[in-house]
């Protein structure tokens, strides 16, 4: 599995980091064959947790988490992309997580399971946006949960737990961290910027 891709998307709520990941995985598709790719996306998990509304866990993550805008706990954040590698991880796919790691705890967690699995070519890319620009386009999207108050506790969480999983990835890790300008409008420069940073396209 040494030849095969792993990014790990970072960045404030409103970054434009999903839509990054989806445009990588639809180039990765495109370059190695349409199953080529393990999408793992946090989020989407615990949403469909949320749904099975026989559990207190879901019950639980919906109104501390979803409704509240507020971090998932880590255990829960483990286990939602845990599962995926445990079930999906296939030794020809390349990877993507998306949404995750969202503390250091999650960040070593993630680094050892890509230990485990032998993966070495891992590129932490942080889709960097001011705190201003993030709220702006959070707002400008309008969805039913980007109030006001949402917004503001999504963007704490990321300088109160994410930042130090980025500069985790900065400082500790052997798995360096790239920084990408996620501040042009431009998505398909950012997208481009990304693949030359990976090494897929020539800078």
């Amino acid at each position: 599995m040494e030849n095969q891709l792993n990014f790990i998307f970072f960045g404030r709520s409103g970054s434009g980091k999903g839509t990054q990941a989806e445009f990588l995985k639809k180039y990765l598709e495109e370059k190695y064959g349409a199953n080529s790719v393990l999408y793992v996306y946090t989020g989407a998990k615990l949403r469909e947790l949320v749904d099975q509304k026989e559990f207190l866990t879901a019950r639980l993550v919906d109104e501390k988490v979803m409704k509240a805008g507020a971090k998932a706990p880590d255990f829960l954040a483990v286990w939602a992309w845990g599962e995926r590698l445990v079930k999906e991880m296939d030794e020809k796919k390349h990877l993507i997580v998306d949404g995750s790691p969202r503390t250091i705890m999650e960040a070593k967690m993630l680094d050892e399971a890509f230990l485990f699995y032998g993966r070495k070519k891992i590129f932490p890319l942080l889709i960097d946006v001011s705190r201003e620009e993030a709220a702006r386009r959070m707002k400008k999207r309008g969805r039913a949960d980007d109030t006001d108050e949402q917004i503001k506790s999504r963007l704490a969480y990321y300088e109160e737990y994410v930042l130090p999983a980025v500069e985790y990835y900065g400082k500790e890790s052997k798995n360096k961290l790239i920084r990408i300008d996620g501040n042009p409008l431009d998505r398909e420069l950012i997208h481009q910027n990304i693949l030359k940073a990976a090494g897929l396209k020539n800078k």
